[in-house]
C-alpha cells in the first residue's frame, strides 16, 4: 500500500507558476512507494479580479481549508508527508504557518517548498531576532526545506543556529513533449516575446518605456514585441496601450494577445526569436525554462534561480532590475549580433536535458524516500 504525499497549493485551476508546475508534476509523478494527493488552500480563481470580494471571502476559504486539512490528516492514515509551497512574502508565510504546525502536531513529515523569494522579506526576517525565531521554529525546525536556487539554500542556512537537515535544491520544470522548437533563423526584424502576468512586478512598465525610447530614437524597426498573459488588475493593459499611443509607437510593433494556454502557448515561443523578462523578483520562472527549451535566447534579470540558469552570451543576457537602459542595450546587442539568437538547437538541447519534468519527478521520489523513514 502506497503512502500519500498531501500537497497544498492554490486550486489547480488558478493562475500562476506554482499551479502550472503542480499540474505538470501531478501528471508525471510515478512512484512505487508514494501517491500524490492535492488540497486547495487560498483564494479561488473566480474572485481573482475582485480585490475587495477576495479580501472579504478569504477568511472563510481559509477556515474551511484548515478544517478540511485537519479532518484529512486525522482520518487518512496513509498521509505521511505534507508539502506546502510558500513564497518568501508575508501573506504566504502567514497562510502556510498553520498547516505546517498542524502537520507537525499530527506527526506528519513536512516539506516546505519555497517557490518564490523576496529579498526584502528575507532581510526583514534576518535582521529581527523575533522574526528569525518564529520563521525557524515554523519553517526550519523539524521540516524538510526545498528551494529553487543555491543562493536560497545558503540564505536559509545562514538563518539557522544549527544547520540541521540538508536542504534539497531543485528547479521548476518543462515537459519536452509540449515543446515546439523554434528553428528558423532570425530575419530582419527580431520578434520579441514576453509571457507572464502583465504587471509592474514582471518588468512590463520598463519594457513599455524601452519601446517608447526605441521608437523615439528611430530604432523600433529592428523589433516587434508580443505580450502574452493576463493582466494583474483590470485596466492595466489599457493604460499601457495608451502610453504607446501617446508616444506614437506604431500599432503593428506591439501586440497584446491576452492569456494563451496549451499548444497555442508553446507555439508563441516557436514563432518568436527572443524572450524578454525583466522581472523584479522570482523563484525559478517556468516561462524562462520553456523559452530556453524552445531554443530562445533570453534577456532577464539576475533574481532567484535566473542567475544560475542564464549563461551570458550563451543562452541569454542578464540585466539590472528596473533598468530601462539595460533593456535597450541588451536588445541592441542582439540586433547587432543575431548569431546569439540563431544558436537555438544548443540552447534547446541543454534546457531539455536539465529541466525535463520526468527527471524532476524522479529526484522528488528519491527525496520523499529519504525523509519517509
Amino acid at each position: 500500500m502506497k503512502s500519500k504525499v498531501l500537497i497544498l497549493s492554490n486550486p489547480l485551476n488558478h493562475e500562476g507558476g506554482v499551479v502550472n508546475y503542480y499540474n505538470l508534476f501531478f501528471r508525471h509523478f510515478k512512484s512505487e512507494e508514494f501517491e500524490l494527493k492535492h488540497q486547495s488552500i487560498g483564494s479561488r480563481d473566480w474572485v481573482f479580479y475582485y480585490s475587495i470580494l477576495k479580501i472579504v471571502l478569504y477568511p472563510f476559504f481559509y477556515f474551511y481549508d484548515m478544517l478540511k486539512l485537519f479532518v484529512n490528516l486525522s482520518i487518512d492514515r496513509k498521509i505521511k508527508i505534507v508539502q506546502v509551497s510558500p513564497s518568501l512574502i508575508p501573506v504566504s508565510l502567514i497562510r502556510d504557518a498553520l498547516p505546517v504546525i498542524m502537520a507537525k502536531i499530527l506527526g506528519k513529515k513536512v516539506v516546505v517548498f519555497f517557490r518564490g523569494w523576496r529579498v526584502e522579506t528575507y532581510d526583514r526576517i534576518s535582521n529581527s531576532k523575533l522574526l528569525s525565531y518564529l520563521f525557524n521554529s515554523v519553517y526550519q525546525k523539524n521540516t524538510n526545506p526545498v528551494v529553487l536556487a543555491n543562493s536560497f539554500k545558503n540564505s536559509l542556512i545562514a538563518l539557522r543556529e544549527n544547520q540541521g537537515k540538508e536542504i534539497f535544491v531543485t528547479t521548476t520544470a518543462i515537459n519536452k513533449n509540449d515543446i515546439l522548437k523554434s528553428t528558423k533563423d532570425v530575419g530582419k526584424v527580431i520578434n520579441v516575446l514576453f509571457l507572464g502576468r502583465i504587471e509592474d512586478l514582471k518588468g512590463v512598465s520598463e519594457i513599455i518605456e524601452a519601446i517608447c525610447i526605441l521608437n523615439e530614437h528611430k530604432k523600433i524597426d529592428d523589433f516587434k514585441f508580443t505580450f502574452v498573459g493576463h493582466e494583474n488588475e483590470l485596466g492595466y493593459t489599457k493604460n499601457l496601450k495608451q502610453k504607446l499611443k501617446d508616444h506614437n509607437v506604431p500599432k503593428e510593433k506591439v501586440n497584446f494577445k491576452g492569456r494563451i494556454t496549451g499548444k497555442n502557448k508553446f507555439n508563441q515561443y516557436a514563432i518568436h526569436d527572443l524572450y524578454l523578462l525583466p522581472t523584479y523578483t522570482e523563484g525559478c520562472p517556468t516561462s524562462v525554462l520553456e523559452a530556453l527549451a524552445s531554443g530562445l535566447f533570453c534577456i532577464t534579470t539576475p533574481v532567484g534561480a535566473l542567475e544560475e540558469i542564464i549563461k551570458p552570451h550563451e543562452n541569454g543576457l542578464l540585466i539590472r532590475v528596473k533598468n530601462v537602459t539595460d533593456i535597450i542595450n541588451a536588445l541592441e546587442i542582439c540586433a547587432s549580433n543575431k548569431a546569439l539568437l540563431n544558436n537555438k538547437a544548443k540552447i534547446s538541447k541543454e534546457a531539455i536535458e536539465k529541466f525535463e519534468i520526468t527527471n524532476i519527478c524522479r529526484e522528488f521520489d528519491q527525496f520523499y524516500k529519504s525523509i519517509h523513514i
